[in-house]
């Protein structure tokens, strides 16, 4: 008994001091400043990228607020572009002397991470935003990696990948050492909080994802803290923390609960679900900096995506008014991603689309044959 006491006094010291420190570090806030982005006297128009269809893999984010990276290849070896999304300048960033499998930009896009083939194993890179080559490293993998870089210090990423079908395997790639830390394997999408504490969604095998249990990991000790019992999934970014559950008011609805600074409760709203064969999923959301409007995908009306396609919207969520404000249909539930000046979005499943928030429309880099 004294031992159970014990535990449960140490994670609420653990909770208490995680709020304090939000607190501190953040002016008195009740909710999201929502607030339009700067607008422009003349509407702008975007570029098309000079690039054949072909040849064309992704947009793998922002570089900075007017220029994207790409991913493009043939002949087994892919190249990265920097590409203006204003002016139609293209430059090759860096050529990869193979595929690249999985990217990802850091948080403070100085760093680009690429995972390359290299059977039965794969290299990864890291690659300044310059188009330098950083550090290199070998994993005995070639499943694709599910990664996040920590926003907080860029020396650090998580790795994972199923090493086996029921064997999950969770690495933090420690760049200034060069090596590779395992940490507990309960979740493929571990999300960076601070320098060493990171959040988790146990879901416990249960495909629906109607349940699920909200952890805090840490690093240093191996530990991980309870946060919550009834949660499915979460978006966590700028110490913003988003949860997602079914609503037990209607079958219908899906229940977003917004905890900011981390752990302080701001209020709560209700989307239409999706599902696909009953399992539920998850809106896509991006915010491009602290105290900033958050965005996301959102359904219409409750959809099942296995009978019909679902109408979709771009939408900005309001806690405060506990409403989501529309500003762009959309054809698909796909990722979107906001420009570090938050006037833009990219959007797609390949992010081949940008959406001017201020103009309320949607640009595809490419002209794409029309679908019969």
């Amino acid at each position: 008994m004294k031992s159970k006491q014990m535990v449960q006094l140490t994670a609420a010291v653990v909770i208490v001091t995680l709020v304090s420190i939000g607190v501190i570090g953040c002016q008195k806030h009740t909710d999201l400043q929502i607030k339009k982005p700067h607008q422009t006297e003349s509407t702008l128009t975007y570029k098309k990228i000079p690039l054949p269809l072909e040849t064309f893999k992704r947009v793998m984010g922002w570089l900075t607020k007017d220029e994207i990276l790409i991913h493009g290849g043939g002949n087994n070896e892919d190249t990265l572009y920097r590409f203006n999304i204003l002016t139609g300048k293209l430059s090759v960033l860096y050529e990869a002397k193979g595929l690249i499998l999985t990217s990802a930009i850091s948080a403070d896009r100085k760093k680009i991470f690429i995972q390359l083939a290299d059977n039965p194993n794969s290299r990864l890179e890291i690659v300044s935003s310059d188009g330098v080559l950083l550090q290199e490293q070998k994993i005995s993998t070639a499943n694709y990696l599910n990664v996040n870089w920590n926003a907080s210090n860029n020396q650090n990423l998580f790795l994972a990948y199923y090493e086996s079908e029921n064997h999950l395997k969770v690495l933090n790639w420690q760049l200034a050492s060069n090596d590779f830390q395992e940490i507990p394997g309960d979740s493929l999408t571990p999300i960076w909080y601070s320098d060493h504490l990171y959040v988790y969604v146990d879901n416990f095998g249960e495909f629906f994802l109607t349940r699920g249990k909200l952890y805090l990991g840490d690093t240093r000790t191996g530990e991980k803290t309870e946060l919550s019992d009834q949660v499915s999934n979460f978006y966590l970014t700028n110490d913003a923390l988003i949860t997602f559950t079914p609503s037990d008011f209607s079958e219908d609805a899906l229940l977003l609960n917004y905890q900011y600074p981390f752990l302080v409760d701001q209020g709560f709203l209700e989307i239409p679900k999706m599902t696909m064969n009953q399992r539920l999923l998850f809106p896509y959301l991006s915010q491009e900096k602290r105290q900033a409007p958050i965005y996301g995908v959102f359904p219409k009306k409750a959809v099942h995506l296995e009978l019909e396609a679902g109408d979709f919207q771009l939408a900005r969520l309001n806690f405060k008014k506990s409403k989501v404000e529309p500003i762009v249909d959309l054809p698909d539930n796909a990722p979107i991603q906001i420009s570090p000046d938050g006037t833009r979005s990219l959007y797609g499943w390949r992010f081949e689309n940008v959406i001017d928030l201020n103009q309320k429309n949607r640009t595809p880099f490419f002209d794409f044959p029309k679908q019969k």
